[in-house]
């Protein structure tokens, strides 16, 4: 079987890894991919084909005309990007198989405005909130609102930059101007979300959904901030522990009934049946669980937790999903615990008024040696007159699996410590501040 995997990070660089265990799969694309993926993907399956495509993810007429002439039996689609351009539209228009949500059913995490209105109809609890597509009239309610913390939402796509916890009043306003009028974002956004502020321990939660029926798969801990006790700056994450340690049975089955198994329906009933993976980002606070947000691919860098976490094969559970055929209620996972840590560019995440550094010389990846505990993934890695470089935010993330998870953070660490490039970020608190 072929395989088409669209994206280019870590998380491509997981879901490749995870694909090429299948004894079904025989070759993997990867779209863009990159070099540095290829290579260790070959070295470490030497028996399957593995190659980088020179296509934009969101050129999605382009991939899916090489889907149709290279008789690709899946594509599966990482970044949410892809999936707002139409992609999977267009691949099911020439009858091929793919995974993962039309245009219309990416508004669940591509317009936050479509995805409260599906939450408040299904009945899923969820932060109080008001929309407005004047800046004047959003102010106006930040000073008379009872709220004195908040948080800011862009509807729509906004590379992770979109949201905004405020603490005050003043930061609010400060926040509407910068969204609405000053284009922070590069443009001004014509829509905002002004929620209620909540407190308690996040998850991230992930099921495979066919359009109707629900697969769970598993939860996660995602460290957002770039400095260790959760300070500094929002990142797109910093590291990962799955599962996520407090998240009990009765967690699971409160969220896969409550919470999956009705927004699967509500967006069957709106018409935008939902295929691929669901990501919901939860809080558990003092009133139970909340829903802060739906994601509507696999996240970055849960994924690279999530992968060596499963034990069975992903090709099949994503290929019966894609054609509407999920039987299983849960997917099997290894009664392990995973660690993932990330290395990130100087100047990361970008928004320090510090502009991100590329190009930096990374030494000591020949020194990790993967094998079945051990995961090294690439994410913005360049190879270059046979040297590694630095080439993107986020570098690449070193993951681990043990029993214990005291265990699994200590080996994790014991391996970054090889890798070595200038201006290098990383925590050291992975699996602590949660």
């Amino acid at each position: 079987m072929k395989v088409l995997i669209i994206g280019s990070g870590g998380r491509e660089h997981a879901l490749a890894d995870k694909l090429a265990e299948s004894t079904l799969v025989s070759q993997i694309f990867l779209a863009p991919g990159l070099k540095a993926t290829e290579m260790a993907l070959s070295k470490k399956y030497q028996k399957i084909k593995f190659q980088c495509l020179d296509s934009s993810p969101t050129d999605v007429e382009r991939l899916a005309e090489f889907a149709a002439r290279e008789k690709i039996d899946l594509t599966v689609v990482g970044p949410e990007m892809s999936l707002n351009a139409g992609l999977v539209d267009v691949f099911k228009q020439k009858k091929l198989l793919v995974f993962g949500p039309s245009q219309k059913a990416a508004q669940i995490e591509c317009s936050k405005k479509f995805a409260k209105q599906i939450m408040i109809s299904a009945g899923l609890p969820t932060a109080e909130y008001k929309s407005f597509t004047d800046l004047a009239t959003a102010v106006d309610f930040v000073k008379t609102t009872p709220w004195e913390k908040m948080v800011i939402k862009c509807d729509g796509l906004a590379a992770g930059k979109g949201v905004v916890v405020c603490e005050n009043k003043k930061q609010a306003v400060l926040s509407l101007n910068d969204f609405m009028k000053n284009q922070i974002l590069g443009f001004n956004v014509n829509e905002i979300l002004i929620e209620e502020y909540l407190v308690g321990p996040e998850v991230s939660v992930f099921a495979l959904c066919d359009g109707e029926r629900i697969t769970y798969l598993s939860s996660a801990c995602d460290h957002k901030r770039l400095y260790n006790r959760n300070e500094g700056p929002n990142t797109g994450g910093m590291g990962v522990v799955s599962p996520a340690p407090w998240f009990t049975s009765e967690d699971e089955l409160f969220v896969v009934n409550k919470i999956f198994k009705p927004v699967a329906l509500e967006m069957k009933n709106n018409k935008t049946p939902f295929v691929g993976v669901l990501f919901a980002g939860l809080m558990k606070t003092k009133d139970g669980f909340k829903v802060l947000e739906f994601n509507c691919r696999f996240g970055d860098p849960e994924t690279q937790a999530l992968m060596p976490l499963i034990d069975e094969d992903l090709f099949v559970c994503l290929k019966a999903c894609a054609e509407g055929q999920l039987k299983q209620e849960k997917i099997k996972m290894k009664l392990v615990k995973s660690v993932h840590v990330v290395m990130a560019s100087y100047g990361y995440p970008g928004t320090e008024g510090i502009k991100l550094r590329f190009g930096d010389v990374i030494t000591g990846i020949e020194n990790v040696i993967v094998g079945p505990q051990l995961s090294l993934y690439f994410a913005g890695v360049k190879v270059e007159n046979e040297k590694y470089l630095t080439h993107g935010g986020r570098v690449l993330g070193v993951t681990v699996v043990d029993e214990s998870l005291l265990n699994a953070k200590f080996k994790a660490y014991r391996e970054i410590a090889k890798i070595r490039f200038a201006g290098c970020q990383y925590r050291t608190d992975i699996g602590e501040s949660l």
